[in-house]
């Protein structure tokens, strides 16, 4: 036979679980709330997301030469960037003179010539 403390404890049991379904209710429709009002200010800015993608609204048109012009400035990018001994957007400094531009080794490290003095 059961005496009072079974009684009580079932009692706390099931209000901690109906207590943390209800929690999670909470939280679910907080959640949907948030994404929903996020959806929403997104889309005055010209953004729509759905299930099949996201489209961005745009005042602009671009014309077959801005296409190009960007299509260029890639493949210029890309040439500096595999061109060997030279990383993108890095080039040799003013003043630095040739015996320091031919120190340099692999990936752009600087070789440093040991001195001995005696």
């Amino acid at each position: 036979m059961a005496n009072w403390i079974d009684y009580l404890s079932l009692v706390v049991t099931i209000s901690l679980l109906t207590a943390l379904v209800y929690g999670g209710l909470i939280a679910a429709k907080a959640i949907s709330s948030a994404v929903q009002s996020t959806k929403a200010s997104l889309e005055t800015k010209g953004v729509n997301i759905s299930r099949s993608g996201v489209s961005v609204k745009t005042n602009k048109r671009y014309e077959r030469e801005d296409y190009l012009d960007a299509t260029q400035r890639g493949f210029i990018k890309a040439m500096k960037a595999s061109s060997a001994g030279h990383q993108a957007g890095r080039e040799r400094a003013e003043g630095q003179s040739e015996r320091e531009g031919s120190l340099k080794g692999n990936h752009g490290r600087t070789r440093r010539a040991h001195v001995v003095e005696k």
